[in-house]
C-alpha cells in the first residue's frame, strides 16, 4: 500500500511554460492503453506540436493580463509538478466541466486529488464567477469517482457524453458542486 501524501504538501497554481512538457508527456507518452482506460480517445487530440504551441500561447497571453484567465492549473507536491486540472467546456458566469489528471503514476492513489480538487475548485469558481462546477466522469474511471465520493461532491445522475477528447457515447457519472456547497465545505475544513 502506498503512503498518503501530507495534505499540506499539495498545492495548485497556474500552468506555466515549464509544465507544458509534462502535460504533453501525459497525453502522448503514457503507457499504451492508459488514456483509453479513462474513457478518452487519443485520436481526438491535436498533433503534439500543435497542442504544445497552443498551451504555450495561452500561458504567454495570460502573463500579459491583469488577472489570470487560464483554465489549466498545475498540481504540485512539495512544489514539484505531479498533474493538472482543467475546465472544458466553460461557460463563464455559469459552469465549467472539471477534469483532473495525475500525470506521475507514483502519485496516483495517494490522496493528491483529494487535496487538489478543493483548491482548484476554489480558484475556478472565483476566477470565472461560476455558479457551479460539473464533473462528467467516465463510469469506467473508478479512481476519479472515488475521489468525488470521498469529498462528498453531489452525484446528480448519468449521461452519455461526447466532448473534448472523451470517446463519443461514453457513459459518465455526473457530479455537481455549487458555489454555496464549496463555501460550506471550506468553512467546515477551517473549523
Amino acid at each position: 500500500m502506498q503512503t498518503k501524501v501530507d495534505p499540506r504538501s499539495v498545492s495548485v497554481r497556474d500552468l506555466s511554460e515549464a509544465d507544458i512538457q509534462f502535460v504533453l508527456d501525459y497525453w502522448f507518452r503514457s503507457p499504451t492503453g492508459f488514456i483509453e482506460s479513462l474513457g478518452a480517445d487519443p485520436t481526438k487530440l491535436p498533433a503534439e506540436a500543435q497542442f504544445g504551441d497552443s498551451l504555450r500561447q495561452r500561458v504567454r497571453t495570460n502573463a500579459g493580463l491583469g488577472g489570470s484567465r487560464l483554465t489549466s492549473l498545475a498540481i504540485l507536491h512539495e512544489e514539484q509538478f505531479v498533474g493538472f486540472h482543467n475546465l472544458n467546456p466553460l461557460v463563464e458566469g455559469d459552469f465549467g466541466v472539471f477534469h483532473a489528471h495525475i500525470s506521475r503514476p507514483e502519485f496516483r492513489r495517494r490522496g493528491v486529488a483529494e487535496c487538489s480538487y478543493p483548491q482548484a475548485c476554489r480558484v475556478f469558481l472565483q476566477r470565472f464567477d461560476l455558479k457551479r462546477i460539473l464533473f462528467k466522469t467516465p463510469a469506467r474511471n473508478v479512481g476519479a469517482i472515488r475521489v468525488k465520493e470521498k469529498l462528498g461532491i453531489r452525484f446528480i445522475g448519468e449521461e452519455l457524453v461526447d466532448f473534448g477528447i472523451i470517446r463519443p457515447g461514453t457513459l459518465a457519472k455526473v457530479y455537481e458542486l455549487t458555489r454555496e456547497e464549496a463555501a460550506r465545505a471550506e468553512r467546515h475544513d477551517v473549523s
